[in-house]
């Protein structure tokens, strides 16, 4: 991506801000599960899946807020951090208006084991030590629709004991950010740290391409986004 800084003007402005508002959403629960889940681990010498209890509580009323972005969250365990399971993922989503927690097969020797540690959402924070905006890409595990997931490396005393993280749906967040995006009458996209588009109001590049053709960028605040201008 181009070093070349965008020029902002009003419409741009309002733009950064509603995503700003649609990401902090997102990351502000990610880092709460992260902060509880820490203390959890940082209290206790031996962590069980019963002592995670306090993550439900978290997202339990972001996931049934009706105003809320938020259609999925929850934490998953480092491999082996856990005292009573080597894999674990405490994520919940919405089913029928209800919380539930995701079900997945977390037996290695199981058919259909779900080997999360090398998807980005896991991988990238781990490896970076910095939170991760994966997407947009189809979920066919938990919202089952186009996603973007928010994730956040949870590390106690230089130990990365796993990840928080949220799902937005990329309908939510085209519903709040491509009105202003198309009213801007500029040709932009807000793409995420990897080049991959996340929104643009161009027909040309579509939300989960990647964009490979240098641009002026204009980084959003200390998140993984940048707003991109395209040529056309």
């Amino acid at each position: 991506m181009s070093t070349e800084s965008l020029t902002l003007d009003a419409g741009l402005e309002t733009v950064l801000e509603l995503v700003e508002s649609v990401v902090g959403e997102a990351f502000g629960l990610a880092d709460r599960i992260s902060s509880a889940t820490a203390d959890v681990f940082d209290r206790q010498p031996t962590v069980r899946r019963t002592d995670l209890g306090g993550v439900i509580e978290l997202v339990k009323p972001a996931l049934e807020d009706q105003g809320s972005s938020i259609q999925g969250a929850g934490f998953v365990a480092a491999i082996d951090a856990l005292a009573d399971a080597q894999w674990w993922l405490e994520w919940f989503m919405l089913s029928n208006g209800v919380t539930e927690r995701l079900i997945v097969d977390t037996d290695p020797r199981g058919e259909n084991f779900y080997d999360y540690a090398a998807l980005p959402w896991y991988d990238v924070p781990q490896r970076t030590g910095r939170r991760h905006i994966t997407g947009p890409y189809v979920d066919y595990l938990c919202t089952d629709d186009y996603t973007l997931t928010f994730t956040v490396p949870v590390v106690v005393r230089d130990r990365f004991v796993g990840v928080a993280g949220a799902d937005v749906r990329v309908f939510t967040f085209e519903k709040a950010v491509l009105p202003c995006l198309r009213a801007t009458h500029r040709k932009v996209a807000i793409v995420n740290d990897q080049g991959r588009i996340v929104l643009s109001n161009s027909a040309r590049h579509v939300g989960g391409t990647l964009l490979r053709t240098p641009a002026p960028a204009y980084r959003i605040e200390d998140l993984p986004l940048s707003l991109v201008e395209l040529s056309a």
